[in-house]
């Protein structure tokens, strides 16, 4: 008579370890789709941010831009002898662009030109919305925190972008030249709560420096009281 064979197996101590092995892998596999899946979500907030910041700034250099166009205008056509147009530069006009002949045109991106004057501003920019006129820099963080909420109240998507103008001056050859940093970054809600007026990249999703420079050229030979107009220069 043949006895029995005795049957192999796995005991319950080997399978709860084969399951411990396989839920690491798996745990393991879950955390590098959650890490793949968060770059490129913070890929994703860079661009748009970046592509926010270049909004932002085509939009001011555009409006410097413009100032100096109207000086310009009204010399060329003071060099020409005709009647020339200041109500681009008259505060009491409802089509003024500045308060005061002539135009500064740094004073859409900084208010004082003075040396080492520095200015922190906010916005809230919605990113369903790309007219530039809705964009409003704001003094105060506080004011900023109050267009968020109006923009969180109609469901908005919206980004926070932070500008920081800085001025420095110098004299070569005589000649008056001034330069304005700007530096914008464009931060969460969680890092504007947190870092404020900060534009350091580590404090936002994306941050960048442009730069402009003026010299002042005398104007008053054709147009009275104009001898220290701002030409800028924009790269």
């Amino acid at each position: 008579m043949c006895g029995l064979k005795k049957q192999e197996g796995f005991t319950i101590t080997e399978v709860l370890v084969a399951l411990l092995i396989m839920g690491l892998g798996f745990l393991a596999m879950a955390e590098m789709e959650f890490l793949a899946l968060r770059q490129k979500q913070r890929a994703e907030e860079g661009t748009v941010a970046t592509n926010v910041i270049q909004f932002i700034a085509d939009r001011d250099m555009a409006e410097v831009k413009r100032r100096h166009l109207y000086n310009s205008i009204v010399y060329m056509d003071a060099q020409a002898g005709k009647t020339y147009d200041l109500s681009y530069c008259n505060d009491s006009s409802s089509e003024s662009v500045c308060d005061s002949c002539p135009c500064n045109p740094l004073e859409f991106v900084i208010s004082e030109l003075d040396n080492g004057t520095v200015e922190n501003t906010c916005a809230v920019v919605d990113l369903k919305d790309s007219d530039p006129d809705k964009v409003v820099f704001r003094n105060t963080l506080s004011d900023c925190k109050s267009d968020a909420t109006s923009m969180r109240d109609a469901n908005r998507s919206f980004l926070y972008v932070v500008k920081r103008a800085e001025a420095r001056e110098e004299t070569l050859n005589g000649i008056r030249t001034l330069t304005v940093s700007i530096n914008y970054a464009v931060k969460t809600e969680a890092q504007f709560e947190d870092t404020g007026f900060s534009v350091d990249i580590s404090d936002s999703l994306a941050s960048q420096v442009y730069e402009i420079t003026a010299h002042e050229s005398d104007y008053s030979n054709f147009v009275p009281g104009w001898n220290e107009v701002l030409i800028p220069h924009i790269p």
